[in-house]
């Protein structure tokens, strides 16, 4: 790991909150359907898997349709210590799903339209709840309806005072548009992003660099993961690099999603920046290395990964 001069300046507000804290992931459940069967994903589902696996109290903000894969998916995440409170039910529409092929070991994913998720709707206990988290992780899929946009946008404005908000962009062509990319990096505390997700920013707004275009919107830190070559953190005066850890024989499904969930873990926790990027890289590799979103995920990593909290 290398990193600039000097200590990063820290973008996290002080916290006196005592573990657990409360982590609301905002958007997609739906099913990936892989050749050989469906699994429970969805990037808002996944991150909430993985915040929860790691003893946070993570509260999934969704809709599923009154249906067998929406029954199916509420009780998978319960089993998995998710609080599914806040995920309403639909009676017009169906619960979300999406075509999963793997092309040279990356996934492709085609989405279904006019799923329950993009109906999310405001609710007193929805205000109540994103006004006592700790931290909001958030993406831009969610916001491909008016809909979706305008109720995400009222939670975000009603988050309190010192509350992380991360976005992980998951930028999905053709549903991204320029506006909707630039509301969700205008929210954000922090912003994860990919390779290609950095590309299609410069391409969306004519950025030459992509990175100090975040930083300029006012996003405090950029988390830009490399696949198999790990990541780099950025903020305005540091840049943080993470060479990764091996992760061979899974389908990396699902690894960006648990790399949001550590960011969002160690950011209310004031992790050093140094320690967050080593916990991440080494948690989502732990996941590309396994089939699905959503592993078991063994007693020593999580051991590991939560001995130094405070």
């Amino acid at each position: 790991m290398s990193s600039a001069a000097g200590e990063p300046r820290d973008p996290r507000p002080s916290s006196t909150n005592a573990r657990p804290y409360t982590i609301i992931c905002w958007g997609e459940l739906l099913w990936d359907l892989f050749p050989d069967g469906p699994r429970l994903g969805g990037a808002a589902a996944n991150v909430a898997y993985h915040v929860a696996q790691l003893g946070d109290r993570a509260r999934l903000v969704s809709r599923v349709g009154h249906d067998e894969l929406g029954a199916r998916a509420l009780s998978a995440l319960q089993a998995a210590s998710v609080d599914v409170e806040l995920v309403q039910r639909d009676t017009d529409c169906t619960t979300g799903t999406v075509r999963v092929e793997l092309s040279d070991g990356e996934p492709r994913f085609t989405i279904a339209t006019q799923a329950a998720w993009d109906r999310i709707a405001w609710s007193d206990a929805l205000e109540s709840a994103v006004g006592a988290a700790d931290a909001v992780v958030y993406g831009t899929l969610a916001q491909r309806t008016p809909l979706g946009t305008e109720v995400l946008a009222r939670a975000l404005e009603r988050t309190r005072p010192g509350a992380i908000r991360v976005c992980d962009l998951n930028v999905r062509l053709p549903f991204a548009t320029p506006d909707s990319v630039e509301r969700a990096v205008s929210w954000a505390t922090a912003v994860k992003l990919n390779e290609h997700e950095a590309a299609l920013i410069a391409k969306l707004f004519g950025a030459s660099d992509p990175i100090e275009w975040l930083l300029r919107r006012g996003v405090e830190l950029v988390a830009l993961t490399l696949g198999a070559q790990g990541s780099v953190l950025y903020s305005r005066d540091t840049r943080l690099e993470h060479r990764g850890f091996e992760a061979s024989g899974g389908d990396r499904v699902g690894a960006g999603d648990a790399f949001s969930a550590v960011i969002a873990r160690e950011l209310v926790r004031r992790t050093p920046l140094g320690e967050l990027v080593e916990r991440a890289n080494r948690y989502a590799s732990f996941v590309a290395s396994q089939n699905g979103a959503m592993p078991e995920v063994s007693a020593a990593l999580r051991e590991w990964m939560m001995a130094k909290d405070p």
